[in-house]
């Protein structure tokens, strides 16, 4: 249950990053598309105000700059469209020669603005000027046409779209502004704001706004920023290629995330009636497969009645591991109890020889007087061993220890006990085995330890002493003490040797 859990929870949370990544994703597309498709309208209504323009530039050079007839024509592009806010004709040195409305731009005056002026400059083609004040210091842009005379530049024809104030663009943006906090703001070449929803902001220099940088390179894209105040926004941008222009559109990311409770609320909704089905079906299956387990359970419990395994029989063991935990309990007590033993023996053994460690030797010595077996007991110390130790190390002294071990291990019988004591001290106990057969052990023993050449240390002999029980003592603990007597007695008499209790 807990694992399934589990996988619920990581299912849940990859399902909500999954569609959060993808709320994310689709947003930043559609905030994309939206940026691209405001900088299309941008494009096509300043390409529009350029031709509505374009014939009344082309009369006005027919006219050869006549006053009457290119106030006439400003007239006339007034009355048929409400794109500009102003209308003016200026000759070739900057001079506004005509203009409707009248009061607007004056007659006789000459462009200022370095915007505006920079407009003479594109004789051949159409331009359109950056945001600068104009009349009544309002922000305006200008869009010309250029007047040709004989084919010579002769000024151009503009048009004034105010950037404040209402006008016919401000008009066709802010209809394309979405009510969810979203906003878009375009900018000129330099940097400055020509369009932004908050009118005090035009005119204002975005230059160092990475977005904008990059839209003025003429890049296409889409990226998540948090700006000062920790405002986290959705930002794309897309260039408008005639006048070099940029569109910025900002999105606030919790509102493209908005949905993501819902949606994750749906997803642990469609998933809750296959996850009651699966508890369900874990806690019918573990009681059903724990059944046999508990009663196989209660009958190692009580292995000492003999009825129980007559019921071990009738426990249907229906899958392998239930099977072959029935038919290991079907097994004698005794062989339970030698495994049994037979671990212990393995968890108490000394690291370095493998040989039993003195924890393991007394739970041998202990299963001897339960069984009332009798058994010999032989002591074995390394003669001379800490000179080994010092001369060659404690690295070879080591690797004699355990190769001694593999000949005590090599001379024992399999039911023997082999036990380092600690140090250089062994103890061998002998099941079943009397003074005769034990001292001929600890004989052969010391011979073939004094026959054997160790790597890097040469030779090396043993003394022993050897006890039996009950010949000697009154338990194996007597015997033990006795042989250890007897070791001493070999080592003061001149080691490498055996002696008997």
């Amino acid at each position: 249950m807990f694992f399934v859990f589990l996988a619920l929870a990581n299912s849940l949370h990859a399902a909500y990053q999954v569609q959060r990544g993808l709320l994310l994703q689709h947003s930043l597309d559609a905030n994309r598309s939206y940026a691209e498709k405001l900088s299309r309208v941008t494009d096509s209504f300043l390409e529009k105000s350029t031709q509505a323009l374009a014939a009344a530039a082309l009369d006005v050079g027919e006219s050869r700059l006549d006053p009457a007839a290119t106030q006439k024509e400003l007239d006339q592009v007034s009355s048929v469209t409400d794109t500009f806010n102003a209308v003016i004709a200026v000759d070739s040195t900057g001079k506004i020669f005509a203009a409707e409305p009248a009061g607007e731009f004056r007659v006789g005056s000459y462009l200022q603005a370095s915007q505006a002026r920079a407009l003479l400059e594109a004789q051949d083609s159409a331009a359109i000027s950056g945001a600068f004040r104009g009349p009544g210091n309002r922000w305006l842009i200008l869009i010309s046409y250029p007047i040709l005379t004989d084919g010579r530049y002769a000024g151009f024809v503009g048009g004034a779209v105010y950037l404040q104030g209402g006008s016919a663009l401000q008009n066709a943006l802010n209809k394309l502004h979405y009510q969810d906090r979203s906003y878009f703001y375009i900018v000129d070449e330099t940097g400055a704001v020509v369009y932004h929803p908050d009118p005090e902001l035009i005119g204002t220099s975005f230059k160092g706004s990475k977005p904008v940088s990059a839209v003025l390179r003429g890049e296409v894209g889409t990226e998540r920023t948090i700006e000062s105040g920790a405002k986290d926004q959705l930002v794309s941008y897309a260039p408008i290629p005639s006048p070099s222009w940029g569109v910025v559109a900002h999105r606030p990311t919790e509102v493209a995330l908005s949905n993501i409770d819902e949606l994750f609320l749906r997803t642990l909704y469609y998933s809750l009636p296959v996850v009651i089905l699966s508890l369900l079906a874990i806690w019918w299956l573990s009681r059903f497969i724990a059944r046999p387990l508990r009663e196989l359970a209660e009958v190692a419990a009580n292995l000492g009645d003999s009825a129980n395994f007559s019921r071990i029989r009738s426990i249907k063991g229906w899958y392998l591991e239930a099977a072959l935990i029935r038919k290991g309990l079907m097994r004698s007590f005794s062989a339970i109890g030698s495994r049994m033993r037979q671990l212990h023996i393995e968890g108490t053994t000394d690291p370095l020889t493998g040989a039993l460690n003195r924890r393991g030797l007394d739970t041998a010595m202990e299963r001897i007087m339960e069984e009332e077996r009798n058994a010999a007991v032989v002591m074995v110390d390394v003669d001379h061993f800490k000179a080994v130790n010092d001369e060659y190390g404690h690295a070879v002294g080591d690797e004699v220890l355990k190769a001694i071990t593999a000949s005590i291990m090599a001379e024992a019988r399999s039911e023997d006990v082999v036990a380092r004591m600690g140090g250089e001290e062994f103890v061998i106990l002998l099941p079943d085995s009397g003074v005769g057969p034990a001292q001929h052990f600890a004989e052969r023993l010391r011979s073939a330890i004094e026959r054997t050449a160790f790597d890097n240390a040469g030779s090396v002999t043993i003394s022993l002493g050897v006890a039996c029980y009950p010949e000697h003592g009154t338990d194996i603990h007597d015997a033990l003490a006795l042989a250890d007597t007897a070791l001493y007695r070999a080592k003061a008499a001149g080691r490498n040797r055996v002696h008997l209790a």
